[in-house]
């Protein structure tokens, strides 16, 4: 394959533009939760050692990107470009995110189990009957365990689909949207925090269900010591109310809504994860609505945002008072 010629040297070939499909929006929402994630490490004196190290990431995806800068700038490539880009920044923000969660669970804010599991009550939802079916179903357990675990896959999905169609807005919409919904679950999360339905019965009383997603309750409570705290092991979801997973089983679907051919698949397979959150991810019924709700708000909010931030400028006038996109001779 040709490379392309570069005859303004190495400057020209450094400073080619790129297709970023990161909004300003996004970005000054992620640079607020990095903020906010060390002031509240700072204020708790709390050090987290396990995050992973993304310097291997942000060092691979500067190497692809000078790679792709080398080829002609066809469609697949730019695809390329922009999903190295969408990659790295959802990266990013989640390693702020985590961060954030877990620091700002050391402000300790009274846990609300018993208010959302009395929502669920006055709801008719009957989360341990619900728990003991989905166990005495294996085939049902075994969907359910698959769903929940493709919440990775199900993030990054929206950005391969909508950077290979070239739908830029629609991207930038979505990882607005999720940047949105991602920092409203952690702040929401921080100040109504919860152990989950797991804490009222038995889980030895389970035979399939192993509840892998379950809010690690004893992380919960070490952060919720006061004094200094070291966390050395490897952290979990600790969010509890809203759900991020139904956020992602709603928000991906959402998104990807002008692609029957993909939507219908998606519709079956968020359907289970939306019920593997209640029972895998042990999540209250009020989390999964909630979850639910943030996704749909937070598309239309990011829409809106997208929009304004698109909307051309008016014109400045120029002398004599007349618009500068007048007609001529009009």
């Amino acid at each position: 394959m040709r490379l392309n010629r570069f005859d303004g040297g190495w400057s020209d070939f450094l400073v080619r533009s790129r297709i970023s499909p990161v909004s300003r929006p996004a970005i000054l929402i992620m640079s607020a939760l990095a903020i906010a994630g060390l002031l509240a490490a700072s204020a708790t004196h709390f050090t987290l050692t396990t995050l992973p190290n993304a310097w291997p990431v942000i060092a691979g995806v500067a190497a692809l990107d000078a790679v792709t800068l080398a080829f002609p700038q066809t469609r697949i490539v730019q695809a390329v470009q922009v999903f190295l880009y969408g990659f790295l920044y959802l990266v990013t923000i989640c390693l702020f995110g985590v961060l954030a969660a877990y620091a700002m669970q050391r402000m300790a804010f009274p846990l609300q189990d018993h208010l959302l599991n009395g929502m669920d009550m006055a709801l008719g939802f009957d989360w341990p009957a619900f728990a003991r079916w989905v166990d005495s179903h294996e085939q049902v357990q075994k969907v359910f365990y698959f769903a929940y675990h493709t919440i990775s896959l199900q993030i990054a999905f929206p950005l391969i689909v909508l950077a290979v169609a070239q739908r830029a807005t629609e991207l930038r919409i979505y990882l607005l949207a999720f940047t949105i919904a991602f920092v409203a679950t952690i702040m929401i999360s921080a100040m109504m925090p919860a152990a989950g339905p797991i804490v009222f019965v038995d889980t030895k009383d389970f035979v399939l269900l192993h509840f892998t997603g379950a809010t690690p309750v004893q992380q919960l409570m070490q952060l919720r010591q006061p004094g200094p705290f070291v966390m050395t092991e490897a952290p979990g979801g600790i969010a509890t109310f809203p759900s991020f997973h139904a956020t992602i089983a709603v928000l991906t679907p959402l998104t990807l809504r002008r692609f029957p051919r993909i939507l219908t698949g998606l519709l079956v397979l968020d359907a289970a994860m939306l019920g593997a959150t209640l029972t895998e991810g042990a999540h209250y019924f009020v989390d999964v609505l909630a979850g639910g709700t943030m996704a749909i708000v937070a598309h239309a909010l990011a829409a809106r945002i997208i929009a304004m931030e698109d909307r051309p400028r008016t014109a400045p006038a120029i002398e004599g008072g007349a618009p500068q996109n007048a007609a001529s001779g009009a």
